[in-house]
């Protein structure tokens, strides 16, 4: 069935002939009739097969044949590059109207977006969580909504957005036509579609393979530290041709990839969830026109991306998810082209091999590891004031402030005052044992009473101290221990235990003790 056999404004037609659409796809074949119709739908078909239209055609058709001023539909979709494709295909189709499309998603300003609100753009395409943010501010009014739409329904309920989706559902009309499309029928699909679509269609198209038969598919059993070689040369030798996708399950490895393709002189990008939404637009636009012939990213690309002539896919990791494999290797081989996979497994990944392959239903081609990949070859920069990764410029910058001498790492700086303070325990140990040996010296109570002989002498000769404060006047106080072959009587008459100080052994009273601070001198005649 062709487009122009469909019942759709002549204008709407003469935009579908000039962007190159001609025959309909077995899930446009089949829902577009019903929808319309006006009746509710739940669409079912795998990634790549033209759902977009099925929802956007009817919405497009009914702005064009009818006078509006407002929002007239309200389209959901999980991720922000999916509502950007969503947009980009509405305004190609829209641009000989005076309609507008407004895109309403995170990591953007609110101010851009509410006036666009206020312009009252004909087409909402909004992730739920800055939706809502809007819709309770006041800055939407969503009681001219004739379309209601679910974009990938099922990756949304995965992602956590069950409650938002009710919430938004709650305050559209009740009238509106609402139709939900998904890959896969999952319980809460189920569940949504039983308690917010009134009499539903359901259209289901099953692929006899998950995969298409375009796709040549290939495992490379590899070590982690092989990766990454193998890539570079696999891209230089053999995948050098047309566009290609590199998946990674961390997005910390993201940036380190591109550094190293880039590094090697291949023209590389990437976008993951750590960056802000306008560098990701604008990555994902550089990308789409060619300035950038691979791309680096997670599974946030791995859904709703539609970029002709990618030519390759390569999985760096293998999916957690089995489902995501599917969607990974779907971004090739799109609208009847070809296509090749190759995915990498190292021996952390078998578990996650067996389970894809029981999806697939077979075994996947196995590729020889050519052994001269396994090295990086030379490098050639494509850019070389490219800066790299935030750990490889702090190793850089450390290596070369040692080389310089300017600087050291923290921990040289560490280990020195380590050291350092190492040291000064020592020396104080050496003074302290020192002024200890001394004293033991004073062995028995007749050298006591000689010390004290020689330190009054030391007193009489000096002149009076001016007053001190009490905290100044107390000095170090040393104990006595009594020899043990001294008369134990005799010790302790003459031995006060109350009284510490080497000056209390005569009993004196404490108003004829000379000032303390003479101690110094009398250390420093004993040699302390």
């Amino acid at each position: 069935m062709k487009f122009e056999e469909l019942e759709l404004h002549q204008e709407l037609k003469k935009t579908l002939s000039d962007q190159g659409f001609i025959d309909l796809t077995p899930i446009q074949e089949k829902s577009l009739p019903y929808v319309m119709e006006g009746r509710d739908l739940t669409g079912l078909a795998q990634t790549g097969t033209g759902k977009t239209l099925c929802f956007l055609l009817p919405i497009l058709n009914y702005i064009y044949s009818q006078a509006i001023d407002g929002h007239t539909a309200l389209i959901l979709a999980p991720t922000r590059e999916l509502v950007l494709q969503i947009c980009e295909e509405a305004e190609k189709l829209l641009k000989n109207t005076p309609h507008k499309v407004a895109s309403i998603i995170g990591g953007v300003g609110y101010k851009s977006q509410e006036k666009e609100l206020k312009e009252k753009a004909a087409i909402l395409v909004a992730t739920p969580g800055r939706l809502i943010d809007h819709m309770k501010s006041g800055k939407i009014d969503m009681s001219q909504i004739k379309y209601f739409v679910l974009d990938e329904a099922d990756r949304m309920f995965d992602m956590g957005f069950v409650k938002d989706i009710r919430y938004i559902m709650k305050l559209c009309p009740k009238d509106k036509q609402t139709l939900l499309f998904s890959a896969t029928m999952s319980y809460y699909v189920l569940r949504i579609a039983s308690d917010y679509l009134d009499d539903a269609i359901q259209v289901r198209v099953e692929p006899e393979k998950v995969t298409t038969d375009n796709i040549e598919q290939f495992i490379l059993h590899l070590g982690k530290e092989e990766k990454l070689p193998h890539l570079v040369n696999m891209i230089q030798n053999e995948c050098n041709e047309g566009l290609g996708i590199i998946f990674t399950n961390l997005k910390a490895m993201v940036p380190e990839i591109v550094y190293i393709l880039r590094k090697y002189g291949i023209a590389a990008t990437g976008i993951s969830s750590s960056l802000d939404q306008k560098k990701r637009v604008r990555l994902l636009k550089q990308f789409k026109l060619g300035k950038f012939q691979y791309m680096v990213a997670t599974d946030v690309a791995s859904r709703g991306l539609d970029v002709d002539d990618i030519n390759y896919v390569f999985n760096f990791d293998l999916p957690e998810d089995t489902e995501s494999y599917v969607h990974r290797i779907g971004r090739t081989a799109r609208a009847g082209r070809t296509g090749k996979s190759f995915s990498f497994c190292s021996e952390r990944d078998y578990t996650e091999l067996e389970k894809i392959q029981t999806l697939l239903k077979r075994k996947i081609d196995i590729m020889e590891i050519n052994e001269s990949y396994l090295e990086f070859p030379q490098p050639n920069p494509i850019d070389p004031n490219e800066a790299p990764p935030k750990r490889e410029r702090k190793e850089r910058f450390q290596r070369n402030n040692n080389h310089r001498g300017k600087t050291k790492p923290r921990r040289e700086h560490a280990k020195q005052g380590t050291q350092n303070h190492k040291e000064k325990n020592t020396q104080r140990k050496s003074k302290l044992n020192k002024y200890q040996k001394e004293k033991l010296r004073l062995d028995s109570v007749d050298q006591a009473k000689e010390f004290v002989e020689k330190a009054d002498s030391v007193l009489q000769q000096e002149k009076p101290h001016k007053k001190r404060s009490k905290k100044k006047q107390t000095g170090r106080q040393e104990n006595i221990k009594p020899n043990k072959n001294d008369n134990a009587e005799q010790v302790d008459k003459q031995y006060d235990k109350s009284k510490r100080n080497l000056f209390d052994i005569n009993d004196q009273p404490a108003e004829n003790q000379k000032p303390k601070t003479i101690w110094k001198r009398i250390r420093s005649f004993f040699g302390g």
